[in-house]
């Protein structure tokens, strides 16, 4: 889609969100409520579809339309599986499916996973909102060839463990599964990580940017001695370093989602996703510090929202792979091409790793 109508989408979205997905909806899913009402208002208004073609029912915009909307959503703790859905029924999509209707989750980063026949054997740790998804989808490597494969939730058995965001993630167990779809990929198994990696890059530059804004407002409003404690030196030395990091990541996620859609959906922008995972997923650890630590023992209520942006950074540096996975990556991307590639690998963000 164009600027003017993705810009539009977005600013419908924003809306939308917070609207529906306030903190009484976030503390619910903590509590174990699903928000089905949400989750509805979310399917409705075609989001989960909005980079599916539309030869296939879906939206027909880009990945990087699609990475837009995950910002916002970033931005607004939103405790649903939207952008695991939506990922999910691009490389449904792409493959030459027609994607269904109702939540779906990731079932990526397992190297246990097998395919004999139309059965699936292996296992899937830390699945987001595992418990909750109507299937999985899943990306295997079998002689060489990737292969999609979908899996009725009801299929396969699902040992819950709540993120400590207090989202239902789960591991999933595929035991000689059936599958109920199978075709195949558009991508492979290690690609389709980088394209969860990447989504998880824009959600946390959302959560991130929404911290930031957060922390800056209260050291406005609390006032000590007699003024604003964002008057004081300490806290505005806090608070510059904060917003360093927010903008580091920022950059970092959308340098990455511009070469993914630019590079193609099969091997664009592989080695800015790498870079863009490994400083989020570092970066992370400041942010949440930074921010509790301006605002004292008030970020650190249950009523406050601070926690639920910091706790989900927290989370989201884990999965489909932390900083230290991408940046092993990284490292033998580098040992392999040589020095001279060193130079050219850190000015130009499209090198391919």
């Amino acid at each position: 889609m164009d600027r003017e109508t993705r810009d539009m989408l977005l600013e419908t979205a924003g809306r939308f969100f917070t609207e529906r997905s306030g903190k009484e909806v976030v503390n619910g899913v903590e509590k174990g409520v699903w928000p089905a009402d949400l989750w509805k208002a979310i399917e409705e208004m075609g989001l989960p579809l909005i980079a599916v073609p539309e030869a296939q029912e879906g939206v027909g915009g880009t990945l990087a339309d699609l990475m837009a909307l995950l910002r916002v959503a970033g931005e607004h703790a939103v405790p649903t599986p939207l952008a695991e859905t939506a990922l999910a029924n691009l490389l449904i999509a792409a493959s030459g499916g027609k994607p269904a209707s109702g939540p779906s989750t990731l079932a990526l980063g397992g190297d246990s996973l097998s395919l004999q026949g139309n059965r699936l054997t292996g296992r899937v740790s830390r699945v987001p909102f595992a418990s909750v998804a109507d299937r999985f989808v899943a990306v295997v490597t079998a002689s060489g060839k990737s292969t999609l494969v979908v899996v009725a939730r009801d299929e396969a058995s699902v040992e819950e463990d709540p993120s400590h965001a207090g989202e239902p993630h789960g591991t999933v167990i595929f035991d000689g599964t059936p599958v109920e779809f199978a075709t195949p990929s558009a991508v492979s198994a290690d690609r389709a990580l980088e394209l969860a990696a990447l989504m998880r890059t824009m959600q946390m530059a959302g959560a991130a940017d929404k911290v930031l804004a957060t922390a800056v407002e209260y050291c406005k409003q609390r006032v000590q001695f007699g003024r604003p404690i964002s008057n004081f030196q300490a806290i505005q030395h806090m608070l510059a370093e904060l917003a360093s990091c927010v903008a580091a990541m920022i950059a970092s996620a959308e340098t990455a989602s511009r070469d993914a859609d630019e590079g193609g959906l099969e091997n664009g922008g592989s080695f800015s996703i790498a870079a863009a995972k490994t400083q989020c997923s570092d970066f992370a650890h400041r942010v949440a510090a930074i921010s509790h630590q301006s605002m004292g023992a008030m970020g650190f209520t249950h009523e406050h929202i601070l926690h639920h942006y910091t706790r989900r950074l927290w989370v989201w540096r884990r999965d489909f792979g932390s900083e230290a996975f991408w940046g092993e990556k990284i490292g033998h991307a580098f040992a392999k091409a040589g020095g001279d590639a060193m130079w050219p690998a850190l000015t130009e963000s499209r090198y391919a790793a």
